[in-house]
Protein backbone atom coordinates (compact mmCIF):
# COMPACT_ATOMS: atom_id res chain seq x y z
CA UNK A 1 0.00 0.00 0.00
CA UNK A 2 2.94 2.41 0.59
CA UNK A 3 3.07 2.53 -3.32
CA UNK A 4 0.04 0.94 -5.28
CA UNK A 5 -2.99 -1.12 -4.49
CA UNK A 6 -4.08 -3.89 -7.19
CA UNK A 7 -7.33 -5.81 -7.10
CA UNK A 8 -9.29 -8.13 -9.13
CA UNK A 9 -11.77 -7.08 -11.19
CA UNK A 10 -13.24 -10.80 -11.51
CA UNK A 11 -15.34 -13.05 -9.56
CA UNK A 12 -12.02 -15.37 -9.66
CA UNK A 13 -10.13 -16.96 -6.61
CA UNK A 14 -7.08 -16.23 -8.32
CA UNK A 15 -6.32 -14.04 -11.38
CA UNK A 16 -3.19 -13.41 -13.06
CA UNK A 17 -2.42 -10.15 -15.29
CA UNK A 18 0.52 -10.49 -17.89
CA UNK A 19 1.09 -8.33 -21.03
CA UNK A 20 2.51 -4.61 -21.93
CA UNK A 21 1.84 -1.47 -20.84
CA UNK A 22 0.36 1.54 -22.88
CA UNK A 23 0.59 5.13 -21.20
CA UNK A 24 -3.09 6.68 -22.33
CA UNK A 25 -2.83 10.13 -20.64
CA UNK A 26 -5.85 11.39 -19.20
CA UNK A 27 -7.40 8.06 -20.79
CA UNK A 28 -10.38 10.50 -22.44
CA UNK A 29 -12.32 9.58 -25.33
CA UNK A 30 -14.71 13.29 -25.35
CA UNK A 31 -15.70 14.12 -28.86
CA UNK A 32 -17.76 17.08 -27.79
CA UNK A 33 -14.40 18.71 -27.12
CA UNK A 34 -12.61 16.95 -29.47
CA UNK A 35 -10.36 14.73 -27.43
CA UNK A 36 -9.67 11.24 -28.29
CA UNK A 37 -6.83 9.48 -26.00
CA UNK A 38 -7.34 6.49 -27.53
CA UNK A 39 -7.03 7.34 -30.97
CA UNK A 40 -4.61 5.10 -33.09
CA UNK A 41 -3.96 2.73 -30.35
CA UNK A 42 -4.91 -0.82 -29.55
CA UNK A 43 -4.62 -1.46 -25.38
CA UNK A 44 -6.69 -4.92 -25.99
CA UNK A 45 -4.51 -7.27 -23.50
CA UNK A 46 -2.77 -4.61 -22.03
CA UNK A 47 -2.48 -2.34 -19.04
CA UNK A 48 -3.04 0.98 -19.41
CA UNK A 49 -1.72 3.79 -16.86
CA UNK A 50 -4.02 6.88 -17.20
CA UNK A 51 -3.63 10.04 -15.14
CA UNK A 52 -6.92 10.92 -13.35
CA UNK A 53 -8.87 14.32 -13.68
CA UNK A 54 -9.07 15.83 -16.71
CA UNK A 55 -6.99 18.12 -18.67
CA UNK A 56 -9.04 21.56 -17.07
CA UNK A 57 -7.23 20.84 -14.24
CA UNK A 58 -4.01 22.68 -15.43
CA UNK A 59 -5.40 24.49 -18.67
CA UNK A 60 -8.48 26.97 -18.05
CA UNK A 61 -9.38 26.50 -21.53
CA UNK A 62 -9.98 22.77 -22.05
CA UNK A 63 -12.74 21.19 -20.80
CA UNK A 64 -14.38 22.60 -17.89
CA UNK A 65 -11.34 24.08 -16.39
CA UNK A 66 -10.93 23.09 -12.45
CA UNK A 67 -14.61 22.00 -12.44
CA UNK A 68 -14.20 18.10 -13.25
CA UNK A 69 -15.92 16.68 -15.53
CA UNK A 70 -17.43 13.05 -15.42
CA UNK A 71 -13.72 12.22 -17.95
CA UNK A 72 -11.75 13.15 -14.64
CA UNK A 73 -13.66 10.44 -12.11
CA UNK A 74 -11.21 7.13 -12.07
CA UNK A 75 -14.99 5.17 -12.80
CA UNK A 76 -14.86 6.90 -16.39
CA UNK A 77 -11.56 5.63 -16.77
CA UNK A 78 -12.05 2.52 -16.22
CA UNK A 79 -15.37 2.08 -17.97
CA UNK A 80 -13.47 3.43 -21.02
CA UNK A 81 -10.74 1.17 -20.34
CA UNK A 82 -13.19 -1.86 -20.36
CA UNK A 83 -14.49 -0.56 -23.57
CA UNK A 84 -11.55 -0.61 -25.15
CA UNK A 85 -10.57 -3.85 -24.28
CA UNK A 86 -7.87 -3.41 -21.72
CA UNK A 87 -6.96 -6.16 -19.73
CA UNK A 88 -5.53 -4.03 -16.82
CA UNK A 89 -5.67 0.17 -15.53
CA UNK A 90 -3.95 1.62 -12.96
CA UNK A 91 -4.48 5.08 -12.31
CA UNK A 92 -1.87 7.43 -11.46
CA UNK A 93 -2.38 9.45 -8.00
CA UNK A 94 -1.59 12.91 -6.81
CA UNK A 95 -3.89 14.59 -4.64
CA UNK A 96 -4.14 17.71 -6.69
CA UNK A 97 -5.71 15.66 -9.58
CA UNK A 98 -8.33 13.08 -7.12
CA UNK A 99 -8.74 15.66 -4.97
CA UNK A 100 -7.73 13.70 -2.16
CA UNK A 101 -4.81 12.07 -0.14
CA UNK A 102 -2.86 8.49 -1.01
CA UNK A 103 -4.56 7.71 2.51
CA UNK A 104 -8.06 7.35 0.80
CA UNK A 105 -6.94 5.32 -1.61
CA UNK A 106 -5.59 2.59 0.52
CA UNK A 107 -7.98 2.98 2.75
CA UNK A 108 -10.77 2.59 -0.13
CA UNK A 109 -8.80 -0.42 -1.37
CA UNK A 110 -7.42 -2.64 1.07
CA UNK A 111 -10.34 -3.55 2.50
CA UNK A 112 -13.57 -5.99 0.90
CA UNK A 113 -14.41 -4.87 -1.62
CA UNK A 114 -17.96 -4.80 -3.05
CA UNK A 115 -19.85 -5.31 -6.14
CA UNK A 116 -22.49 -6.45 -8.25
CA UNK A 117 -22.30 -9.71 -9.80
CA UNK A 118 -22.25 -9.00 -13.58
CA UNK A 119 -20.82 -10.76 -16.79
CA UNK A 120 -17.04 -10.37 -17.14
CA UNK A 121 -15.42 -7.84 -19.26
CA UNK A 122 -11.79 -7.40 -20.61
CA UNK A 123 -10.41 -6.02 -17.21
CA UNK A 124 -8.55 -8.50 -14.50
CA UNK A 125 -6.78 -6.11 -12.82
CA UNK A 126 -7.00 -2.66 -11.68
CA UNK A 127 -5.45 -0.34 -9.18
CA UNK A 128 -3.56 2.93 -8.08
CA UNK A 129 -0.21 3.54 -8.22
CA UNK A 130 1.27 6.98 -6.52
CA UNK A 131 2.99 9.42 -8.81
CA UNK A 132 6.34 9.09 -7.03
CA UNK A 133 6.24 5.15 -7.27
CA UNK A 134 5.08 5.93 -11.22
CA UNK A 135 7.99 8.19 -11.90
CA UNK A 136 10.74 5.57 -10.25
CA UNK A 137 9.27 2.91 -12.53
CA UNK A 138 9.18 5.56 -16.01
CA UNK A 139 12.87 6.45 -14.82
CA UNK A 140 14.28 3.12 -15.29
CA UNK A 141 12.67 2.90 -18.38
CA UNK A 142 13.88 6.27 -19.39
CA UNK A 143 11.19 8.53 -19.30
CA UNK A 144 9.76 11.31 -17.55
CA UNK A 145 6.47 11.07 -15.79
CA UNK A 146 6.34 15.30 -15.57
CA UNK A 147 7.09 15.04 -19.09
CA UNK A 148 4.53 12.99 -20.37
CA UNK A 149 1.84 14.63 -17.70
CA UNK A 150 2.92 17.82 -19.52
CA UNK A 151 2.23 15.81 -23.24
CA UNK A 152 -0.84 14.64 -22.39
CA UNK A 153 -2.58 17.99 -21.10
CA UNK A 154 -2.36 19.21 -24.66
CA UNK A 155 -4.62 18.71 -27.47
CA UNK A 156 -3.96 16.56 -30.27
CA UNK A 157 -1.68 13.59 -27.56
CA UNK A 158 -1.18 10.27 -28.54
CA UNK A 159 -1.01 7.39 -26.34
CA UNK A 160 2.24 5.93 -25.99
CA UNK A 161 3.60 2.46 -25.60
CA UNK A 162 5.76 1.68 -22.40
CA UNK A 163 8.81 -0.81 -22.63
CA UNK A 164 7.36 -2.23 -19.64
CA UNK A 165 6.08 -5.86 -19.54
CA UNK A 166 4.08 -6.23 -16.19
CA UNK A 167 3.04 -9.43 -14.08
CA UNK A 168 0.82 -9.30 -11.41
CA UNK A 169 -1.46 -12.03 -9.42
CA UNK A 170 -4.32 -10.84 -6.87
CA UNK A 171 -5.59 -13.80 -4.86
CA UNK A 172 -9.04 -13.30 -3.18
CA UNK A 173 -12.08 -14.68 -1.12
CA UNK A 174 -15.09 -14.52 -2.61
CA UNK A 175 -18.24 -14.36 -0.92
CA UNK A 176 -21.60 -13.47 -2.25
CA UNK A 177 -24.45 -11.49 0.41
CA UNK A 178 -27.80 -9.94 -0.75
CA UNK A 179 -29.79 -6.42 -0.38
CA UNK A 180 -32.48 -4.67 -1.77
CA UNK A 181 -33.98 -1.47 -3.14
CA UNK A 182 -37.46 -0.23 -1.80
CA UNK A 183 -39.72 1.44 -4.10
CA UNK A 184 -43.12 3.23 -3.65
CA UNK A 185 -45.22 4.44 -6.86
CA UNK A 186 -47.98 7.39 -6.42
CA UNK A 187 -49.81 6.60 -9.80
CA UNK A 188 -50.15 9.70 -12.54
CA UNK A 189 -53.24 10.51 -14.61
CA UNK A 190 -53.05 11.26 -17.78
CA UNK A 191 -51.45 10.54 -21.22
CA UNK A 192 -47.48 10.96 -19.20
CA UNK A 193 -48.88 8.68 -16.43
CA UNK A 194 -46.42 5.69 -17.48
CA UNK A 195 -43.62 8.53 -17.12
CA UNK A 196 -42.00 9.10 -13.72
CA UNK A 197 -40.10 11.22 -11.77
CA UNK A 198 -38.33 9.79 -8.75
CA UNK A 199 -37.67 11.19 -5.31
CA UNK A 200 -34.59 8.78 -4.05
CA UNK A 201 -31.66 8.26 -1.77
CA UNK A 202 -30.07 5.56 0.10
CA UNK A 203 -30.81 4.04 3.23
CA UNK A 204 -28.08 1.81 4.32
CA UNK A 205 -25.47 3.02 6.06
CA UNK A 206 -21.81 1.38 7.70
CA UNK A 207 -23.67 -1.51 9.84
CA UNK A 208 -21.14 -2.45 12.45
CA UNK A 209 -17.58 -1.42 12.67
CA UNK A 210 -14.49 -0.75 14.30
CA UNK A 211 -15.19 0.48 17.81
CA UNK A 212 -14.66 4.36 18.35
CA UNK A 213 -14.93 5.25 21.88
CA UNK A 214 -16.05 1.80 22.70
CA UNK A 215 -19.00 2.11 20.11
CA UNK A 216 -19.18 0.05 17.51
CA UNK A 217 -22.63 0.77 15.72
CA UNK A 218 -22.48 3.14 12.39
CA UNK A 219 -25.91 4.70 12.58
CA UNK A 220 -25.97 7.05 10.03
CA UNK A 221 -28.25 9.37 11.36
CA UNK A 222 -27.66 12.22 8.90
CA UNK A 223 -26.11 9.99 6.80
CA UNK A 224 -28.75 8.70 5.67
CA UNK A 225 -31.23 8.35 8.01
CA UNK A 226 -32.61 11.87 7.13
CA UNK A 227 -32.60 10.90 3.39
CA UNK A 228 -34.57 8.08 3.90
CA UNK A 229 -36.86 9.66 6.58
CA UNK A 230 -37.28 12.33 3.86
CA UNK A 231 -38.45 10.12 1.48
CA UNK A 232 -41.00 9.08 3.56
CA UNK A 233 -42.47 12.55 4.82
CA UNK A 234 -42.14 13.12 0.95
CA UNK A 235 -44.67 9.99 -0.25
CA UNK A 236 -46.85 11.15 3.10
CA UNK A 237 -47.36 14.82 1.76
CA UNK A 238 -48.06 13.81 -1.78
CA UNK A 239 -50.83 11.34 -0.45
CA UNK A 240 -52.29 13.48 2.57
CA UNK A 241 -52.50 16.37 -0.40
CA UNK A 242 -54.61 14.08 -2.24
CA UNK A 243 -52.65 15.81 -5.79
CA UNK A 244 -52.77 13.72 -8.59
CA UNK A 245 -49.69 14.14 -10.38
CA UNK A 246 -49.64 14.06 -14.44
CA UNK A 247 -46.40 11.73 -14.04
CA UNK A 248 -46.27 9.04 -11.50
CA UNK A 249 -43.63 9.61 -8.69
CA UNK A 250 -41.41 7.11 -7.59
CA UNK A 251 -39.93 7.13 -3.96
CA UNK A 252 -37.03 5.30 -3.77
CA UNK A 253 -34.82 3.91 -0.94
CA UNK A 254 -31.58 2.57 -2.19
CA UNK A 255 -29.38 -0.06 -0.98
CA UNK A 256 -25.73 -0.52 -1.30
CA UNK A 257 -24.70 3.16 -1.68
CA UNK A 258 -21.71 3.02 0.79
CA UNK A 259 -20.78 -0.24 -1.31
CA UNK A 260 -19.96 2.03 -4.19
CA UNK A 261 -23.71 2.95 -5.57
CA UNK A 262 -24.49 -0.62 -5.90
CA UNK A 263 -28.08 -0.45 -5.61
CA UNK A 264 -28.95 2.38 -7.83
CA UNK A 265 -26.13 1.15 -10.14
CA UNK A 266 -28.56 -2.36 -10.11
CA UNK A 267 -31.65 -0.36 -10.79
CA UNK A 268 -30.01 1.65 -13.74
CA UNK A 269 -28.97 -1.68 -15.36
CA UNK A 270 -32.44 -3.31 -14.26
CA UNK A 271 -34.81 -0.36 -14.28
CA UNK A 272 -38.93 -0.73 -13.27
CA UNK A 273 -39.61 1.25 -16.24
CA UNK A 274 -38.03 2.33 -19.57
CA UNK A 275 -35.83 4.73 -18.53
CA UNK A 276 -36.80 6.55 -21.44
CA UNK A 277 -39.58 7.17 -19.40
CA UNK A 278 -37.82 8.42 -15.89
CA UNK A 279 -38.14 12.11 -16.43
CA UNK A 280 -35.93 13.18 -13.56
CA UNK A 281 -34.10 12.08 -10.32
CA UNK A 282 -33.83 14.08 -7.17
CA UNK A 283 -31.55 12.71 -4.60
CA UNK A 284 -31.46 12.97 -1.03
CA UNK A 285 -28.08 12.60 0.43
CA UNK A 286 -27.93 14.04 3.83
CA UNK A 287 -30.75 16.57 5.10
CA UNK A 288 -30.24 20.47 6.61
CA UNK A 289 -30.33 19.48 10.34
CA UNK A 290 -28.59 22.13 11.65
CA UNK A 291 -31.21 24.76 11.48
CA UNK A 292 -32.81 27.43 8.52
CA UNK A 293 -31.15 28.96 6.45
CA UNK A 294 -31.69 31.63 3.28
CA UNK A 295 -29.99 29.65 0.78
CA UNK A 296 -30.03 26.02 -0.68
CA UNK A 297 -27.94 23.96 -3.17
CA UNK A 298 -28.39 21.25 -6.02
CA UNK A 299 -25.22 19.88 -7.71
CA UNK A 300 -26.58 19.24 -11.13
CA UNK A 301 -27.88 22.62 -11.35
CA UNK A 302 -25.81 23.73 -14.23
CA UNK A 303 -26.26 20.70 -15.85
CA UNK A 304 -29.88 20.38 -17.19
CA UNK A 305 -33.15 22.47 -17.16
CA UNK A 306 -33.79 20.98 -13.91
CA UNK A 307 -31.94 23.66 -12.49
CA UNK A 308 -34.31 26.68 -13.62
CA UNK A 309 -37.35 24.78 -12.48
CA UNK A 310 -35.30 24.09 -8.91
CA UNK A 311 -34.30 27.54 -8.70
CA UNK A 312 -37.99 28.94 -9.08
CA UNK A 313 -39.14 26.46 -6.24
CA UNK A 314 -36.54 27.50 -4.45
CA UNK A 315 -37.65 31.12 -4.72
CA UNK A 316 -41.48 30.33 -3.90
CA UNK A 317 -39.89 29.08 -0.70
CA UNK A 318 -37.87 32.16 -0.05
CA UNK A 319 -34.23 30.68 -1.18
CA UNK A 320 -31.81 31.83 -3.03
CA UNK A 321 -29.45 28.91 -4.77
CA UNK A 322 -25.90 29.15 -3.60
CA UNK A 323 -23.22 27.07 -5.57
CA UNK A 324 -20.76 24.93 -4.04
CA UNK A 325 -17.34 25.77 -6.30
CA UNK A 326 -15.26 23.21 -3.70
CA UNK A 327 -18.38 20.79 -4.78
CA UNK A 328 -17.82 21.67 -8.80
CA UNK A 329 -14.11 20.92 -8.15
CA UNK A 330 -14.64 17.73 -6.33
CA UNK A 331 -17.10 16.69 -8.29
CA UNK A 332 -19.30 16.15 -6.29
CA UNK A 333 -22.27 15.49 -8.63
CA UNK A 334 -20.68 11.76 -9.49
CA UNK A 335 -20.31 10.83 -6.21
CA UNK A 336 -24.04 9.83 -5.07
CA UNK A 337 -27.42 7.55 -6.09
CA UNK A 338 -28.34 9.77 -8.64
CA UNK A 339 -25.40 8.80 -10.83
CA UNK A 340 -26.15 5.65 -12.14
CA UNK A 341 -29.31 7.11 -13.76
CA UNK A 342 -27.39 10.46 -15.20
CA UNK A 343 -24.85 7.96 -16.64
CA UNK A 344 -27.94 6.45 -18.63
CA UNK A 345 -28.87 10.06 -19.87
CA UNK A 346 -31.87 10.76 -16.79
CA UNK A 347 -31.42 14.76 -15.74
CA UNK A 348 -31.03 15.20 -11.66
CA UNK A 349 -30.12 16.85 -8.98
CA UNK A 350 -29.04 15.94 -6.04
CA UNK A 351 -30.02 18.60 -3.34
CA UNK A 352 -27.61 20.08 -1.14
CA UNK A 353 -28.36 22.26 1.95
CA UNK A 354 -27.52 25.80 1.65
CA UNK A 355 -24.68 27.61 3.78
CA UNK A 356 -26.47 30.56 5.40
CA UNK A 357 -27.83 29.98 8.07
CA UNK A 358 -30.41 32.43 9.83
CA UNK A 359 -28.74 33.78 13.15
CA UNK A 360 -25.66 32.93 12.56
CA UNK A 361 -22.69 34.73 11.11
CA UNK A 362 -21.02 34.09 7.88
CA UNK A 363 -18.75 30.94 7.69
CA UNK A 364 -20.66 29.37 10.83
CA UNK A 365 -22.49 26.57 8.51
CA UNK A 366 -19.05 25.82 6.96
CA UNK A 367 -17.85 25.42 10.22
CA UNK A 368 -20.66 22.78 11.44
CA UNK A 369 -19.63 21.13 8.08
CA UNK A 370 -16.35 20.89 9.00
CA UNK A 371 -17.11 19.52 12.10
CA UNK A 372 -19.54 16.88 11.25
CA UNK A 373 -16.93 15.48 8.59
CA UNK A 374 -14.34 15.42 11.62
CA UNK A 375 -16.48 13.93 14.22
CA UNK A 376 -18.97 12.23 12.88
CA UNK A 377 -18.81 11.03 8.79
CA UNK A 378 -18.91 7.57 8.18
CA UNK A 379 -18.40 6.88 12.55
CA UNK A 380 -20.43 5.44 15.18
CA UNK A 381 -21.22 9.19 16.41
CA UNK A 382 -23.50 10.37 13.38
CA UNK A 383 -26.04 9.07 15.61
CA UNK A 384 -29.59 10.92 16.97
CA UNK A 385 -29.10 14.41 18.56
CA UNK A 386 -30.98 16.51 20.88
CA UNK A 387 -30.12 19.56 18.70
CA UNK A 388 -31.45 18.52 15.61
CA UNK A 389 -33.77 20.78 13.69
CA UNK A 390 -36.54 18.76 11.68
CA UNK A 391 -38.11 22.50 10.52
CA UNK A 392 -34.78 23.21 8.47
CA UNK A 393 -35.25 19.76 6.96
CA UNK A 394 -39.23 20.37 6.53
CA UNK A 395 -37.58 23.78 4.54
CA UNK A 396 -35.10 22.13 2.32
CA UNK A 397 -37.69 19.09 1.14
CA UNK A 398 -40.72 21.90 0.51
CA UNK A 399 -38.25 22.64 -2.45
CA UNK A 400 -38.06 19.37 -3.30
CA UNK A 401 -41.65 18.70 -3.86
CA UNK A 402 -42.11 21.65 -5.50
CA UNK A 403 -39.81 20.90 -7.89
CA UNK A 404 -40.59 17.17 -8.60
CA UNK A 405 -44.48 18.24 -8.98
CA UNK A 406 -44.12 20.82 -11.65
CA UNK A 407 -41.73 18.13 -13.59
CA UNK A 408 -44.75 15.78 -13.08
CA UNK A 409 -47.17 17.99 -14.41
CA UNK A 410 -44.45 19.61 -17.37
CA UNK A 411 -45.64 18.90 -20.56
CA UNK A 412 -41.96 18.03 -21.94
CA UNK A 413 -39.30 15.93 -19.53
CA UNK A 414 -36.15 18.41 -18.21
CA UNK A 415 -33.41 18.38 -20.73
CA UNK A 416 -30.01 18.17 -20.64
CA UNK A 417 -28.06 21.45 -21.43
CA UNK A 418 -25.67 22.35 -24.43
CA UNK A 419 -22.33 21.98 -23.10
CA UNK A 420 -22.98 18.55 -20.16
CA UNK A 421 -21.09 15.72 -20.88
CA UNK A 422 -24.51 13.94 -20.71
CA UNK A 423 -26.07 15.48 -23.54
CA UNK A 424 -25.21 12.40 -26.14
CA UNK A 425 -26.63 9.97 -22.93
CA UNK A 426 -29.85 11.88 -23.18
CA UNK A 427 -30.65 11.56 -26.55
CA UNK A 428 -29.23 7.62 -26.73
CA UNK A 429 -31.51 7.42 -23.51
CA UNK A 430 -34.69 8.99 -25.75
CA UNK A 431 -33.73 6.33 -28.77
CA UNK A 432 -34.19 3.57 -26.23
CA UNK A 433 -30.14 2.82 -26.15
CA UNK A 434 -29.10 4.11 -22.94
CA UNK A 435 -26.21 1.58 -21.60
Amino acid sequence: PEDYVLWSERNDPQVTLRGGAVFVGYGITAPEWGWDDYAGVDVKGKTVFCLVNDPGLFDPSLFKGRILTYYGRWMYKMEEARRRGAAGIILIHTTESATYPWGTVVGSNTGERVRLETAPTSLIVAGWIRDEAMGRLLAGAGLDLQKLTNEAGRKGFRAIPLPLELEASVESTIRRSSTSNVIGRLPGQGPRAQEAVMIGGHYDHLGVGVPVDGDSIYNGAEDNASGTAAILTAAEAFVRSGTTPGRSILFMAFGAEESGLLGSLAFAERPTLPLANLAAVLNLDVMNLYGLTTDIAALGADQSSLGRTFTTAAKAEGLRVSVDSGALIRGSFFRSDHFPMVRRGVPALSIEPGNQFRGHPEGWGEERQQEYTANRYHKPQDELLPWFSYESALQQLRVVLRTAIVVANAPAQPVWLQGSEFVAAGEARLRGSSR
